[in-house]
């Protein structure tokens, strides 16, 4: 997928977007990380860091004796990244310039890679498996957090939610996305040579008051440009302004839930 292709185009709504994603998702790929093995005093190697958040959950994990390498083709990504773990006196993370494909720009061996929803979006993830467990040492781990966005986002699944989905499914797959990524790890892991990897899905929902779908609303508003670009929807079709609202609104007439995507994690050990 090339650079224009990536559903997010609004760099600076799509590090907002990343930032408020983070509050649901940081939890889950922590239980992950910590299952996995990640720890003290590890080298860990970031995979599509976007924001830096997963960057700066595994540094919190590996501690000042650790350190964390993030990889990110945006340099405007890697920039404020950059400035973010700055100010949050974050020491043991930096960030570099380069493609989560190939790692060409990477050095050095890591005791991890990790990466979360990084997988889907390129254009060959077994290759870039296996890139990854290059730059890890023997008996290393490889720790990825894929997710699958073709569920059912809410129950019941009402006229206004099956569109959003509907639309939002359509523009990753003719862009190429892997949308069910994470049902698709362990084949990959397979296929790029490493064992087969333990696997764990977790999702979160929510009703009333804990039904979030501003975060529903927060990514179609953020995708909106490649819809209009594709032709699949138009800003006056999604009407991002009162999306929440009515999100909200089926829901609560439904005495409805939000479905947060199932999050699948997936760690091996690189063979010794």
């Amino acid at each position: 997928m090339s650079e224009s292709d990536y559903a997010f185009a609004d760099r600076v709504h799509e590090q907002r977007r990343l930032a408020s994603q983070a509050v649901g998702f940081d939890p889950l790929t922590e239980r992950v990380f910590q299952a996995a093995g990640i720890g003290v005093g590890m080298r860990v190697l970031d995979l599509g860091s976007g924001a830096g958040d997963v960057a700066m959950l595994a540094a919190r994990l590996v501690g000042p004796e650790g350190e964390v390498v993030g990889v990110e083709r945006d340099p405007a990504a890697v920039a404020s990244a950059t400035d973010r773990v700055k100010r949050a006196g974050v020491d043991n993370v930096r960030f570099i310039e380069g493609d989560a494909q190939t790692l060409e720009q990477v050095t050095g061996v890591f005791d991890a890679a990790v990466g979360r929803l990084v997988l889907m979006y390129l254009p060959d993830p077994v290759e870039a498996l296996r890139r990854a467990a290059a730059a890890v040492r023997p008996g290393g781990l490889v720790c990825l957090h894929e997710g699958d966005m073709t569920y059912d986002w809410a129950f019941p699944m009402t006229p206004l939610w099956t569109q959003m989905r509907a639309w939002f499914v359509e523009a990753l797959e003719r862009t190429n996305v892997a949308t069910r990524m994470g049902l698709s790890l362990y084949p990959a892991f397979l296929a790029a040579g490493l064992p087969a990897p333990e696997l764990r899905i977790e999702c979160g929902a929510g009703g009333g008051e804990q039904a979030r779908a501003w975060g529903w609303a927060n990514v179609m508003r953020g995708v909106l440009p490649l819809l209009e670009r594709l032709g699949i929807a138009t800003a006056e079709e999604l009407e991002p302004d009162t999306l929440v609202d009515r999100l909200e609104e089926d829901l609560r007439a439904a005495d409805g839930i939000v479905i947060w995507p199932p999050m699948v994690g997936a760690w091996s050990r690189k063979p010794p």
